[in-house]
C-alpha cells in the first residue's frame, strides 16, 4: 500500500466522507515468491583448519582451507553477497578468540579461472549469475597478527548474507 493510498484511507475515515452506518472495504493483495537462489550448503558450516605449528605460523608457511560456497540460481539472477564478522583485524582478516591470531580470507570465483574477488569484510559484492549456478570459494588462512600468539585452541564466526537485487 502506498503513501497515497494510506492518505486517502485516513481522509475517508476522518473527514466524514462516510455517513454513519456506511462502510468501506479495502482489499489488500500481494504475492510471495521463492528466492532466486538457494545454497547447496547447510545454514551452519563447520570449518576445521587442522593443527598448525607456531613455527609454520611465524614463517608464514601455513596451508589454506578452501570452503566451497555454491548457490543454485535462476539464470541471470542478480545477488549481493556480504561477509561480516564481529571483530576484524583489517578488511580481509577475521579476528579469532586467540589473541594475535587472525584468519586471512580470500574470495575466489573458480568459474572465471580462479579469479580473486576484491572484497572486504562488511562490504557488499554484486554478482550476476550466468547459467544456473553461482560458485565461489572462500579461502581461509591462519595468520599471525602483530606478534606470535600463544599456543591454544581458537574459534571465529563469519556471517554470510545474500540479498537479491
Amino acid at each position: 500500500m502506498t503513501i497515497r493510498h494510506l492518505a486517502l484511507l485516513a481522509w475517508l475515515c476522518s473527514s466524514g466522507a462516510l455517513a454513519a452506518g456506511d462502510s468501506a472495504r479495502i482489499e489488500v493483495t500481494g504475492q510471495l515468491i521463492s528466492p532466486p537462489c538457494s545454497a547447496r550448503f547447510a545454514g551452519v558450516q563447520q570449518v576445521d583448519l587442522g593443527v598448525v605449528s607456531l613455527n609454520q605460523l611465524h614463517d608464514a608457511k601455513v596451508g589454506s582451507v578452501d570452503v566451497p560456497l555454491v548457490f543454485d540460481c535462476r539464470d541471470a539472477s542478480r545477488v549481493d553477497l556480504k561477509l561480516s564478522a564481529a571483530s576484524t583485524s583489517d578488511r580481509r582478516t577475521l579476528a579469532t578468540s586467540l589473541a594475535q591470531l587472525g584468519l586471512r580470507l580470500s574470495l575466489l570465483r573458480p568459474q572465471v579461472a580462479g579469479t580473486e574477488i576484491d572484497f572486504g569484510l562488511g562490504q557488499s559484492n554484486a554478482f550476476t549469475v550466468s547459467g544456473k549456478t553461482l560458485e565461489l570459494v572462500l579461502r581461509v588462512t591462519p595468520v599471525m597478527l602483530e606478534a606470535l600468539p600463544e599456543a591454544g585452541s581458537y574459534s571465529a564466526l563469519l556471517m554470510l548474507e545474500m540479498t537479491y537485487l
